[in-house]
Protein backbone atom coordinates (compact mmCIF):
# COMPACT_ATOMS: atom_id res chain seq x y z
CA UNK A 1 0.00 0.00 0.00
CA UNK A 2 0.79 3.44 -0.64
CA UNK A 3 2.31 5.72 1.96
CA UNK A 4 0.01 8.25 1.04
CA UNK A 5 -2.84 5.97 1.06
CA UNK A 6 -1.74 4.33 4.59
CA UNK A 7 -1.70 7.95 6.06
CA UNK A 8 -4.89 8.73 4.65
CA UNK A 9 -6.77 5.51 5.62
CA UNK A 10 -5.21 6.08 9.25
CA UNK A 11 -6.35 9.51 9.53
CA UNK A 12 -9.66 8.76 8.56
CA UNK A 13 -9.52 6.23 10.80
CA UNK A 14 -8.48 8.30 13.63
CA UNK A 15 -11.32 11.06 12.40
CA UNK A 16 -13.84 8.47 12.58
CA UNK A 17 -12.66 6.91 16.29
CA UNK A 18 -12.54 10.77 17.74
CA UNK A 19 -16.16 11.36 16.30
CA UNK A 20 -15.23 14.33 13.89
CA UNK A 21 -17.90 15.61 12.11
CA UNK A 22 -18.98 15.47 8.17
CA UNK A 23 -17.59 18.87 7.72
CA UNK A 24 -14.54 17.03 8.54
CA UNK A 25 -14.77 13.88 7.18
CA UNK A 26 -16.50 14.31 3.61
CA UNK A 27 -13.29 16.10 2.23
CA UNK A 28 -10.89 12.94 4.00
CA UNK A 29 -13.40 10.58 2.50
CA UNK A 30 -13.76 12.08 -0.32
CA UNK A 31 -10.10 11.78 -1.59
CA UNK A 32 -10.14 8.13 -0.15
CA UNK A 33 -12.98 7.24 -2.69
CA UNK A 34 -10.63 8.89 -5.60
CA UNK A 35 -7.46 7.01 -4.01
CA UNK A 36 -9.00 3.48 -3.89
CA UNK A 37 -10.34 1.06 -5.77
CA UNK A 38 -13.86 0.04 -5.14
CA UNK A 39 -13.86 -3.28 -5.03
CA UNK A 40 -10.74 -3.01 -2.15
CA UNK A 41 -11.42 -3.23 1.49
CA UNK A 42 -10.15 0.08 1.79
CA UNK A 43 -12.58 0.95 -1.30
CA UNK A 44 -15.81 -0.34 -0.18
CA UNK A 45 -14.88 1.36 3.62
CA UNK A 46 -14.49 4.32 2.07
CA UNK A 47 -17.88 4.34 -0.06
CA UNK A 48 -20.04 2.91 2.70
CA UNK A 49 -18.76 5.96 5.37
CA UNK A 50 -19.04 8.19 2.60
CA UNK A 51 -22.77 7.06 1.70
CA UNK A 52 -24.11 7.50 5.40
CA UNK A 53 -22.43 10.52 5.62
CA UNK A 54 -24.08 11.93 2.38
CA UNK A 55 -27.61 10.26 2.93
CA UNK A 56 -29.31 13.33 4.34
CA UNK A 57 -27.58 16.28 2.16
CA UNK A 58 -27.17 14.16 -1.37
CA UNK A 59 -29.12 10.74 -1.41
CA UNK A 60 -28.43 10.20 -5.20
CA UNK A 61 -24.87 10.36 -4.14
CA UNK A 62 -25.62 8.10 -1.54
CA UNK A 63 -27.81 5.40 -3.32
CA UNK A 64 -24.42 5.38 -5.82
CA UNK A 65 -22.13 5.31 -3.55
CA UNK A 66 -24.48 2.06 -1.26
CA UNK A 67 -25.06 0.92 -4.99
CA UNK A 68 -20.69 0.24 -5.94
CA UNK A 69 -20.21 -0.98 -1.94
CA UNK A 70 -23.53 -3.86 -3.28
CA UNK A 71 -21.49 -4.38 -6.54
CA UNK A 72 -18.83 -5.72 -4.90
CA UNK A 73 -20.21 -6.97 -1.24
CA UNK A 74 -23.64 -8.05 -0.04
CA UNK A 75 -23.34 -6.08 3.25
CA UNK A 76 -26.15 -4.99 5.13
CA UNK A 77 -25.52 -1.58 6.23
CA UNK A 78 -24.92 -0.54 2.45
CA UNK A 79 -29.10 -1.96 1.88
CA UNK A 80 -29.90 0.06 4.61
CA UNK A 81 -28.24 3.27 3.04
CA UNK A 82 -30.07 1.98 -0.22
CA UNK A 83 -33.21 2.04 1.60
CA UNK A 84 -32.81 4.92 3.55
CA UNK A 85 -32.04 6.98 0.15
CA UNK A 86 -34.74 5.72 -1.82
CA UNK A 87 -37.02 6.81 0.84
CA UNK A 88 -35.58 10.07 0.68
CA UNK A 89 -35.58 10.76 -3.09
CA UNK A 90 -39.77 9.33 -2.76
CA UNK A 91 -38.72 5.85 -4.10
CA UNK A 92 -40.75 3.55 -1.83
CA UNK A 93 -40.87 0.42 -3.72
CA UNK A 94 -37.23 0.14 -4.13
CA UNK A 95 -36.82 1.22 -0.53
CA UNK A 96 -39.01 -1.02 0.54
CA UNK A 97 -36.85 -3.75 -1.28
CA UNK A 98 -33.39 -2.30 0.44
CA UNK A 99 -34.82 -2.40 3.51
CA UNK A 100 -36.14 -6.06 2.96
CA UNK A 101 -32.10 -7.07 2.10
CA UNK A 102 -30.69 -5.18 5.13
CA UNK A 103 -33.58 -7.28 7.43
CA UNK A 104 -32.54 -10.77 5.24
CA UNK A 105 -29.03 -9.91 6.29
CA UNK A 106 -29.04 -8.99 9.63
CA UNK A 107 -32.54 -10.16 11.02
CA UNK A 108 -31.44 -9.02 14.94
CA UNK A 109 -31.15 -5.46 13.38
CA UNK A 110 -34.42 -3.45 14.96
CA UNK A 111 -34.01 -0.21 13.30
CA UNK A 112 -34.04 -2.54 9.70
CA UNK A 113 -37.29 -3.39 10.54
CA UNK A 114 -38.68 -0.22 11.87
CA UNK A 115 -37.16 1.16 8.34
CA UNK A 116 -39.44 -0.69 6.50
CA UNK A 117 -42.41 -1.33 8.91
CA UNK A 118 -42.66 2.81 8.98
CA UNK A 119 -42.08 2.84 5.45
CA UNK A 120 -45.34 0.93 4.74
CA UNK A 121 -47.15 2.42 6.97
CA UNK A 122 -46.48 6.31 6.38
CA UNK A 123 -45.07 6.84 3.11
CA UNK A 124 -46.75 3.48 1.15
CA UNK A 125 -50.23 3.53 3.65
CA UNK A 126 -50.42 0.16 3.94
CA UNK A 127 -50.76 -0.31 7.85
CA UNK A 128 -51.75 -4.02 7.92
CA UNK A 129 -48.60 -5.07 5.94
CA UNK A 130 -46.50 -2.72 8.11
CA UNK A 131 -47.17 -4.53 11.52
CA UNK A 132 -44.97 -7.18 11.26
CA UNK A 133 -42.11 -5.51 10.51
CA UNK A 134 -43.02 -3.26 13.30
CA UNK A 135 -43.92 -6.16 15.75
CA UNK A 136 -40.35 -7.87 14.89
CA UNK A 137 -38.89 -4.03 16.07
CA UNK A 138 -40.70 -3.85 19.21
CA UNK A 139 -39.38 -6.99 20.45
CA UNK A 140 -35.93 -6.52 19.21
CA UNK A 141 -36.38 -3.03 20.92
CA UNK A 142 -38.56 -3.01 23.77
CA UNK A 143 -37.86 0.60 24.94
CA UNK A 144 -37.36 2.44 21.67
CA UNK A 145 -39.85 4.91 22.14
CA UNK A 146 -39.88 6.02 18.07
CA UNK A 147 -40.64 2.51 17.66
CA UNK A 148 -43.26 2.55 20.15
CA UNK A 149 -44.77 5.03 18.27
CA UNK A 150 -44.22 3.91 14.88
CA UNK A 151 -45.95 0.48 15.94
CA UNK A 152 -48.64 2.37 17.67
CA UNK A 153 -49.05 4.42 14.44
CA UNK A 154 -50.09 1.09 12.60
CA UNK A 155 -52.07 -0.50 15.00
CA UNK A 156 -54.12 2.54 14.95
CA UNK A 157 -54.25 2.19 11.19
CA UNK A 158 -55.92 -0.80 11.34
CA UNK A 159 -58.77 -0.23 13.98
CA UNK A 160 -56.80 -1.34 17.32
CA UNK A 161 -57.19 1.82 19.07
CA UNK A 162 -56.42 -0.30 22.27
CA UNK A 163 -53.62 -1.78 21.90
CA UNK A 164 -52.11 1.15 20.16
CA UNK A 165 -52.48 2.65 23.63
CA UNK A 166 -51.41 0.04 25.68
CA UNK A 167 -48.17 0.18 23.35
CA UNK A 168 -47.72 3.67 23.92
CA UNK A 169 -48.05 3.67 27.58
CA UNK A 170 -45.82 1.40 28.13
CA UNK A 171 -43.24 2.75 26.14
CA UNK A 172 -43.83 6.29 27.37
CA UNK A 173 -44.35 5.31 31.28
CA UNK A 174 -41.06 6.92 32.45
CA UNK A 175 -41.13 9.75 30.57
CA UNK A 176 -42.60 12.99 32.23
CA UNK A 177 -43.64 14.53 28.74
CA UNK A 178 -45.44 11.39 27.93
CA UNK A 179 -48.68 11.76 29.99
CA UNK A 180 -49.37 15.46 27.84
CA UNK A 181 -48.66 13.29 24.72
CA UNK A 182 -50.27 10.52 25.55
CA UNK A 183 -53.44 12.43 26.45
CA UNK A 184 -53.60 14.63 23.33
CA UNK A 185 -53.39 11.35 21.12
CA UNK A 186 -56.17 9.83 22.73
CA UNK A 187 -58.47 13.01 22.88
CA UNK A 188 -57.72 13.42 19.21
CA UNK A 189 -58.64 9.83 18.95
CA UNK A 190 -62.34 9.82 20.92
CA UNK A 191 -63.10 13.29 18.58
CA UNK A 192 -66.32 12.79 16.24
CA UNK A 193 -64.20 14.78 14.08
CA UNK A 194 -62.79 11.90 12.73
CA UNK A 195 -59.50 11.74 15.15
CA UNK A 196 -56.79 11.57 12.57
CA UNK A 197 -54.15 11.87 14.93
CA UNK A 198 -50.31 10.49 14.13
Amino acid sequence: MPRALSELLYDVRWALAGGLGPRDLIPMLEHLVRATQADTPDGLFARQQLSELLLERAPWRAARLATEVLQHEDDHPAWAVLGLAHTLLGHYRSAARAFRAAVARSPGTASYHHNLGHLMDVAMGRPARALPSLQRAIRLAPTDVEIAASYAHALRGVGREGEALRVLRQALRDDARAAAVLERWVERAASPVGGSAS
